[in-house]
C-alpha cells in the first residue's frame, strides 16, 4: 500500500525540495540502515566458520567498498547538495550558480555510475541472487537481503535521476 503511494507520489509533480525531502526520509536512513545490517550479517556469517570457502570473502571486500561509498556520498547529500538545492529551489538560479550546479550533476552521475557497477558486481559475485538449495537458512536470508538492499539503492537513484536531474540538466543548459 504504501509503495503505491509513494509510485503515485513520484510520478506526480514533486518540488526539487520536496523531492530532497523524500530521499532524506525514504531512503537515506533505510539505506544506511541496510548497509550496517549487511555489514553486521556478513561478520556473523564469517566469523561462524561455515562460509569460508563460499562467495563471502569476497562479497566482503565487494560491500565494506559499497557502505563506504554510499554512506560518503549520503552524508554530502545531506549536508551540502540538497541544503543547495532546496536554498535555489526557492530562488531564480543565478550566473554563478551554473559551474555549481554543473559540479553537482556531474557528481551525481558519476557516484550513480559507480554504485551501479559495484552493485552489478555484487550481483555477479552472488549470481544474480539465485539462491541454491544446500545453503542454510542464514546465508539465503543474506542473500535475500543484499536482493532488498540493491533494489532500494536503485530506487533512490531512479528518484534522483527523475526529480533532481532534470533541474540541474535545465538550469545548465540556461547559461550555456
Amino acid at each position: 500500500m504504501r509503495l503505491n503511494f509513494l509510485n503515485k507520489w513520484l510520478d506526480g509533480p514533486l518540488t526539487l525540495e520536496s523531492s530532497c525531502n523524500l530521499i532524506m526520509v525514504e531512503h537515506h536512513p533505510i539505506i544506511l540502515e541496510m548497509l550496517e545490517q549487511s555489514k553486521h550479517q556478513l561478520e556473523i556469517l564469517l566469523h561462524s566458520g561455515k562460509y569460508h570457502s563460499t562467495l563471502l570473502p569476497q562479497l566482503s571486500r565487494r560491500l565494506f567498498q559499497i557502505n563506504k561509498e554510499i554512506g560518503q556520498y549520503i552524508r554530502a547529500e545531506q549536508e551540502h547538495f540538497f541544503p543547495y538545492l532546496k536554498k535555489q529551489s526557492n530562488q531564480e538560479s543565478a550566473c554563478d550558480e551554473y559551474i555549481l550546479n554543473t559540479h553537482l550533476l556531474e557528481t551525481m552521475q558519476e557516484k550513480h555510475d559507480l554504485f551501479t557497477k559495484a552493485l552489478h558486481q555484487q550481483r555477479k559475485i552472488v549470481n544474480n541472487y539465485m539462491i541454491k538449495k544446500d545453503w542454510d537458512t542464514d546465508l539465503k536470508n543474506y542473500i535475500n537481503h543484499l536482493f532488498l538492499l540493491e533494489k532500494k539503492i536503485q530506487s533512490w537513484m531512479e528518484l534522483e535521476r527523475k526529480k533532481l536531474y532534470p533541474y540541474l540538466i535545465k538550469t545548465t543548459r540556461k547559461h550555456e
